[in-house]
């Protein structure tokens, strides 16, 4: 089968029987990787960019396409990850929508057990952890999957998801392939190597933008640094707080808690071993011995508290350094509160509170930014002289990206930009940090739609935008401090040059620890080439079945394609009320109102596969909750003798599957106890029920109700709140044994039903 094909005077494209005609741009290292990952479990390192995505697309086609019963798991560690990639698969691919969802801790294990029984769902898009708890509660079985994708793949260390998910695949499966990728697996032999394990890998596909094959797609980035001296003030609060520091390292080293012997060269990952190490000893000693290290402990965290403020002040600013000592002074913590009671903490505090200096950083992004919307807006004014026909501008605004570690600069950047013109938002996690309390899914998804819409010009962001996200594309980046680590350097790069040139800037203070991270990176960036340039011959093969390919007829091929048009069909009429509120300007050929239709279908497609995910699931989980019922009904006229669950899947003709997922649901609400593995009884909690036992005779049901007997003597009501019980026993001349009370309503007997026995 051909890989390509060439149309005339233009480019090459991937040609496959399931990837749709002109989607996907042949490139040729992405062709290379993708034939050599077929074969053997395969970890991809590509920058951010070079279309990582398109290489696990075009394997998957060739999977799909050759193993015609066999499944796939593609995976992400986040739900809007599994989205965009589930996305970026349905709008390439012929497939239709009823063969691929996603699964996320969103859906219960009944849903999640529904879509891994069905067969018909070629394509699985998860996040790691359901998949991890699905094999240990032996829901999930990976033996009919073909192929796995790991994406960002340099997780897979110590015990993340990944690394049981690979185990139990390769234990279960007889031909285990492989795909992993990342921008970077890190820079140490020891951890890219554990990756490899962790994950079977046999061989890796490393191209960096120097390969030969690689360059011809490359587009140039020009990474400038720029240096700034901080202002005296910031230079006296810093040398406060280091000669404070100096203080509690002397003692932590006269101790010989720290081995080190001169403070210079104590950095932040040696006083957090200490501090590991320390309530490692507090576990072992008595209680009584424990006050030296106690005292250590409150030392050694003073320590890395007054290092972080240095820090916060040579690299950020006094405004984050601000906001940090308000947070500490409100968290009441004894290593906290002893520094604060510092007459030089105080000082500081009194100093920074009546400081009006901006870091040098943020002036200077201020102006950068001004002089590019400043040029860009000459630009357009001379094209628009040019051509008076010209109604608007005829360039999109350049966007910017703002990379920073802290969400206190995130938020001051922001509003400084704001304050001087420049439309800016913040883009920061899900996770509450103190006093922040982070930004949700939806919230972090409205705040990049309106990016791509042009809303605003500057996205001012912490990590979450380095890894995996669909950021749009933008012409500037701008570290707002260096970091050390090689991955991270790598992701952010990444962010800009995709579809034209760009620009990385990186701003850094002199004599600051902005220094230090600048040459870590650069050191472990050469570290890194260095071992994957030899790393393969450190790689073994695993043991595998030869496996005979079942391919897809063509027949079966245009069937797929004739139901997938049937969904396209759909979204075009569930915008055509869009289309026509739209201005006929509007719908004219340009870039912005192409891609606006073409983010406007998406959103379509992504919303009906969710409702077809959401049908299925629903289904499943009422055949559960039915079965359930039948199940406790079942044992409860068994009273305290125990069922073969044998013989309840014989009486009741159910499935295996639905079976053990209506008995967990039973264990779960501790209405069932297993005996041994193969019978179960009514929980022992009845015992603990306060309340008495009756027999109780239904003698009669009506709405909301039912009149019953209790004992064979007393007439009694049992309203339907007052009855914790299977459904299927209230049924007219239906006999039980119930544990419960009776009590008197507007002076009717009724009676309460706790628990049937």
């Amino acid at each position: 089968m051909e890989n390509a094909l060439t149309r005339q005077n233009g480019p090459k494209y991937f040609n496959h029987p399931l990837i749709k005609k002109n989607s996907i741009e042949f490139r040729v290292y992405q062709n290379n990787i993708s034939e050599s990952a077929r074969s053997k479990n395969t970890l991809v390192i590509l920058p951010t960019a070079l279309g990582k995505t398109v290489i696990a697309i075009h394997v998957c086609a060739e999977f799909l396409y050759n193993y015609k019963s066999k499944r796939i798991l593609i995976m992400a560690p986040t739900k809007p990850l599994v989205a965009q990639h589930m996305n970026s698969f349905f709008s390439v691919l012929r497939m239709p929508e009823d063969c691929m969802t996603a699964v996320t801790g969103k859906n219960l294990p009944p849903t999640r057990m529904a879509i891994w029984n069905r067969e018909e769902i070629r394509l699985v898009f998860a996040t790691p952890e359901v998949v991890k708890n699905d094999l240990a509660e032996n829901r999930l079985s990976l033996s009919e999957f073909s192929l796995l994708v790991f994406d960002e793949a340099h997780r897979a260390v110590k015990d993340y998801a990944y690394t049981s998910i690979a185990r139990y695949y390769v234990q279960q499966s007889s031909h285990p392939v492989i795909l992993a990728m990342t921008a970077s697996p890190g820079s140490e032999k020891r951890r890219i190597l554990e990756v490899c394990n962790n994950l079977s890998v046999e061989q890796i596909e490393y191209r960096s933008e120097e390969d030969g094959d690689v360059k011809p797609y490359i587009n140039p980035i020009d990474v400038t640094w720029k240096w700034f001296t901080i202002p005296q003030e910031y230079k006296y609060i810093s040398s406060n707080f280091r000669a404070m520091l100096e203080d509690k390292l002397r003692f932590l080293i006269e101790r010989g808690l720290l081995r080190k012997k001169h403070p210079q060269w104590i950095f932040k990952s040696d006083l957090i071993s200490l501090g590991e190490e320390i309530q490692y000893k507090l576990e072992l000693t008595m209680e009584e011995l424990r006050g030296p290290l106690y005292a250590a402990l409150v030392q050694q965290s003073s320590a890395l508290t007054l290092m972080y403020c240095a820090e916060l002040i040579e690299s950020q600013g006094s405004p984050s350094l601000k906001a940090f000592l308000n947070r500490i002074e409100k968290d009441g913590g004894k290593a906290h509160q002893s520094l604060l009671n510092d007459n030089r903490i105080k000082e500081i505090q009194t100093l920074i509170n009546s400081l009006n200096i901006e870091h040098p950083k943020t002036i200077y992004l201020v102006e950068l930014l001004k002089q590019r919307y400043s040029l860009f807006q000459s630009i357009n004014e001379r094209q628009h002289e040019q051509d008076k026909k010209a109604t608007d501008l005829t360039n999109e605004r350049p966007k910017a990206l703002v990379f920073t570690h802290y969400r206190d600069t995130a938020k001051k950047v922001v509003e400084i930009l704001n304050e001087n013109g420049i439309k800016a938002a913040r883009f920061v996690g899900q996770a509450k940090r103190e006093l922040d309390i982070g930004m949700s899914q939806e919230e972090q998804s409205v705040v990049l739609e309106s990016f791509r819409n042009g809303e605003f010009d500057v996205l001012v962001a912490t990590s979450i935008a380095e890894e995996g996200l669909d950021i749009p594309e933008v012409d500037l980046v701008v570290f707002y401090e260096p970091i050390p680590s090689e991955i991270r350097y790598i992701q952010r790069r990444g962010r800009t040059g995709r579809k034209s040139s760009g620009c990385v800037t990186i701003l850094a203070a002199k004599d600051t620890i902005d220094e230090r991270y600048l040459y870590a990176s650069k050191r472990r960036l050469e570290k890194m080439k260095q071992v994957l340039s030899n790393i393969n011959t450190a790689l073994k093969p695993i043991q595998k079945t030869d496996v005979i390919a079942n391919p897809m007829t063509p027949d079966e091929v245009s069937y797929f394609e004739s139901r997938r048009i049937v969904l396209d069909d759909r979204v075009d009429k569930m915008l055509l009320p869009h289309l026509e509120t739209m201005k006929v300007d509007d719908l004219l050929p340009s870039p912005q109102s192409t891609n606006q239709l073409i983010r406007m279908k998406d959103k379509k497609r992504m919303e009906l596969l969710s409702l077809e995910s959401h049908t299925l699931t629903n289904g499943f989980r009422r055949e559960i909750d039915s079965v359930a019922r039948r199940i406790h009904t079942l044992i409860a006229k068994s009273g305290r003798q125990s069922l073969d669950v044998d013989i309840i899947q014989q009486s009741l003709s159910l499935k295996n599957s639905v079976l053990l997922e209506a008995l967990k649901k039973l264990e779960k609400l501790k209405r069932i106890e297993w005996v041994d593995d193969s019978r179960v009884i009514l929980s022992e909690n009845l015992t603990k029920i306060s309340g008495s036992t009756y027999n109780v005779y239904v003698e009669k049901i009506i709405h909301g109700r039912a009149l019953v007997i209790v004992n064979g003597k007393w007439h009694a009501r049992l309203n339907h709140y007052d009855y914790e019980g299977p459904r299927e026993l209230l049924r007219k001349g239906s006999e039980f044994r119930a544990v419960g009370e009776v009590y008197r309503d507007d002076g009717v007997c009724s009676l309460r039903v706790k628990q049937i026995v």
